[in-house]
């Protein structure tokens, strides 16, 4: 009886030693691979490792918001009391226009040095309908120079988040009305010195041209505020420092303004793998 069970072990243990070995010699078994192109190719391009760009042209245009005292009060309306008393800058929307060039500071292209040119209007009846008050209107003539880290400069679809510092000149016009007549004043030029914080992607369609889409907050005013009169009584500076006593237009005020950007960009050196 003994006899007998071991010889069925046997012949059992050889019957499944022979079945796993011709599984695994049974040449036409095949892996289901699918699983690899489940998305769609122009997908996978995007994730595909190439050359990243030596220098990047960007042209981009913006709509700006202002926050802070670039809000003007009333319902976003201007209010010719609060701007003669320094409360705010009695603007609040705006637009903008932007030269951005990006350098690439190493073979990996992922830290950049970026060298801007921009200009941003912000209007007190840009969106909205104009003030019994009057108006009031400010061109912003901006250099800017930063750092920018990609954190995909080797695939067409690019993400970015960069800082610059920026000099401007801020100055404007503004009408006040009276019972009588229009009050005309010219707001002279001011310098001051800036921050901006910028976060945004690019996707490279080819080897040369591309589009971007950003977000950007510009503190225009962070550094050298001042006030002063003038000699022309027709005219003031930007006069966002306070002063005691108080002279007119003169108060503490920030300069900041959110904005949504696109534009479209130009590369040089790059190459993405197809």
């Amino acid at each position: 009886m003994k006899n007998n069970i071991r010889v069925l072990v046997i012949v059992l243990g050889w019957l499944l030693l022979s079945n796993v070995n011709s599984y695994s010699q049974d040449t036409s078994y095949s892996q289901d691979t699918s699983y690899l192109s489940i998305a769609p190719l122009r997908i996978q391009n995007m994730v595909k490792p190439g050359k990243a760009p030596i220098v990047t042209l960007q042209f981009s245009a913006s709509y700006n918001n202002g926050l802070m005292d670039l809000a003007a009060s009333d319902n976003n309306q201007f209010n010719k009391n609060d701007f003669i008393g320094g409360r705010n800058f009695g603007t609040r929307h705006g637009f903008g226009l932007s030269l951005t060039g990006k350098f690439a500071l190493h073979k990996e292209g992922n830290i950049r040095l970026n060298v801007s040119a921009y200009f941003n209007q912000m209007q007190s009846n840009f969106l909205e309908t104009a003030s019994n008050d009057g108006k009031v209107s400010y061109n912003v003539f901006s250099g800017a120079l930063g750092i920018e880290d990609n954190f995909t400069p080797d695939r067409p679809f690019k993400i970015y988040v960069g800082f610059d510092i920026v000099p401007s000149l801020i100055g404007g016009n503004a009408t006040l009305r009276t019972d009588s007549a229009d009050f005309n004043l010219k707001i002279k030029n001011s310098f001051r010195l800036g921050l901006d914080l910028n976060f945004g992607f690019e996707y490279a369609f080819t080897n040369y041209f591309g589009i971007n889409f950003g977000l950007k907050l510009f503190h225009a005013n962070l550094f050298f505020k001042d006030s002063k009169v003038s000699t022309d009584p027709a005219q003031t500076y930007l006069n966002d420092a306070y002063v005691n006593p108080p002279i007119p237009y003169s108060g503490w005020k920030q300069f900041l303004m959110g904005s949504i950007y696109t534009g479209i960009n130009y590369y040089f050196g790059m190459k993405n793998r197809k």
